[in-house]
């Protein structure tokens, strides 16, 4: 399968080669891979920067999105950018933070209040974000914003008691093994595109994130209850190949640019709507919606977490968990 989607991503990157040669007017091909479903609020963001930037460059720069992990999971699609046999991924701690250490500490679990409280600190921390992409050949065009994360298990999780021993499935990031296993859970690291075979199965009991992601997803119909534990809000970035960011005109770049910010934005308004919309439909298909008791001793137990993997990961993951806070 993966042998597949290298092939596949060869042959589009091809395609993009050949379409940048044209003798009446150039025109570059970008592709950019997704994890999430086409109805999914991070994939409707990317069709809209898609759209931008083809009308605003009248199509001499256009941007192919193929969600629904067709090209490859987070982490392949974040090796594939940084390699440059991928244009764009839009991608979190398990695809593209895996190559800045540092930068997980912005996916804390109980580190923001609200998407208002992100949005302020995604201004704080760009210029570190940026900084830290270059340094492997990216860009990070602008963030995208998931959360709060709660979790969709076979048994409610009404307080802190329930989650022991619960085989919760996290995506493949050292970040969530270490969250699972604060709260003494079984973290069990599953691909996204596996997730819901893995709970039919057996192979998992549970798995957490936003509400529009269990919903799209469908996980909720092999678990029958979802429980608000609201334990993360984070950040996914969009890194661009900077060789490939770098083959386009300076206008070209600007408008690509501005066309991010304003997807960035058009998906920040979308996240708290598609939230609730799809708790009502989950509810509507006979899941049981739980309201965990307690957060505050999730929290409290999850403290103690934050400042050990931060330290863990070195001086610059503790100087900007330390920005992050500072934030209000």
């Amino acid at each position: 399968m993966f042998m597949k989607k290298r092939f596949l991503l060869g042959a589009l990157t091809a395609l993009a080669l050949s379409a940048s040669t044209g003798v009446v007017r150039a025109e570059t091909t970008l592709t950019l891979g997704d994890i999430y479903a086409a109805d999914h609020s991070n994939t409707l963001a990317d069709k809209r920067f898609a759209d931008l930037v083809a009308e605003r460059t009248n199509g001499e720069v256009k941007i192919e999105v193929y969600s629904d992990a067709t090209l490859g999971n987070e982490r392949e699609l974040a090796e594939s950018v940084v390699s440059g046999s991928l244009d764009i991924a839009p991608s979190g701690m398990s695809g593209i933070g895996r190559f800045f250490p540092e930068l997980q500490v912005l996916e804390l679990p109980y580190l923001y209040k609200d998407l208002d409280h992100m949005q302020r600190v995604a201004d704080v921390i760009a210029p570190d974000v940026q900084a830290a992409f270059e340094a492997q050949g990216v860009r990070n065009l602008g963030f995208l914003y998931l959360g709060p994360r709660s979790i969709a298990s076979k048994r409610a999780i009404n307080t802190i008691e329930d989650m022991d021993g619960l085989k919760l499935r996290v995506p493949e990031s050292p970040l969530y093994i270490g969250f699972a296993k604060a709260l003494n859970a079984v973290p069990t690291p599953i691909p996204f595109p596996e997730v819901y075979s893995a709970i039919e199965t057996g192979v998992a009991e549970a798995s957490e994130g936003e509400p529009a992601t269990l919903a799209t997803t469908k996980w909720y119909e092999v678990t029958k209850s979802v429980s608000l534990t609201k334990h993360i809000w984070h950040f996914r970035f969009i890194p661009v190949n900077a060789a490939k960011f770098d083959t386009l005109t300076k206008e070209q770049q600007d408008i690509v640019v501005k066309a991010a910010a304003e997807a960035q934005a058009y998906q920040a308004g979308l996240v708290n709507e598609f939230n609730a919309k799809a708790l009502e439909e989950m509810k509507s298909a006979g899941v049981t919606i739980v309201e965990t008791q307690g957060l505050d001793k999730f929290a409290e137990r999850l403290a103690t977490f934050q400042d050990e993997y931060a330290a863990s990961l070195g001086e610059k993951a503790v100087a900007l968990l330390a920005k992050v806070r500072s934030v209000q």
